[in-house]
């Protein structure tokens, strides 16, 4: 007998939208909601990197990962309204770069690939470039990345956010994304 889930949260959205947060495992919890019922997923899932989780065994063969990929993507699809957007943030490792391209694949059998996002996670602003009203005494560097001590590698400092939406025609309002600092469209 499976326990009904509950929202660990819920928020008050724009326009009477309620947000609901949910602490738990993604098919316990698409298996017990209708579908076309979700508006949008937001995940970062395990990479397959050999992480230590408390309850997710990180180091998975490759194709018993994609398989796992698949079945939960199967579930998101089937509750993702038919307008819905799924956001999904994927990294890799540098010695194996294709693990984030191979979950996009995998995704391609059940929703389409609307946007692909490029989440830098790390620039540098030299001193002299910043000027001198920054106050600058030393270069910058702002964000975070895992150093990479090796003559084959560039430090890996961005992360794919895939955008699947059921048809790939879901409108987003760009302004509402982002940072600050975008463009904004003319």
């Amino acid at each position: 007998m499976s326990v009904l889930l509950k929202p660990f949260a819920s928020v008050h959205g724009r326009s009477n939208a309620t947000l609901r947060f949910y602490h738990a495992d993604c098919l316990d919890l698409f298996r017990q909601m209708p579908a076309g019922s979700v508006d949008v997923i937001v995940t970062s899932p395990p990479y397959n990197l050999g992480v230590g989780y408390s309850t997710y065994h990180d180091a998975l063969s490759p194709s018993a990962y994609l398989e796992w990929t698949g079945t939960w993507l199967s579930a998101a699809s089937r509750v993702l309204a038919p307008a819905g957007s799924l956001f999904l943030n994927v990294g890799s490792k540098p010695s194996d770069p294709w693990t984030a391209l191979d979950v996009a694949q995998v995704g391609r059998g059940h929703l389409r690939l609307q946007n692909i996002i490029h989440w830098v996670k790390s620039i540098a602003i030299e001193r002299r470039q910043a000027g001198a009203a920054a106050g600058l005494t030393r270069d910058l560097a702002v964000g975070h990345y895992k150093p990479i001590n090796s003559e084959r590698f560039l430090n890996d400092c961005h992360e794919f956010v895939f955008h699947f939406t059921p048809q790939g025609a879901t409108p987003l309002d760009r302004l509402a994304l982002g940072s600050p600092t975008r463009i904004r469209p003319t």
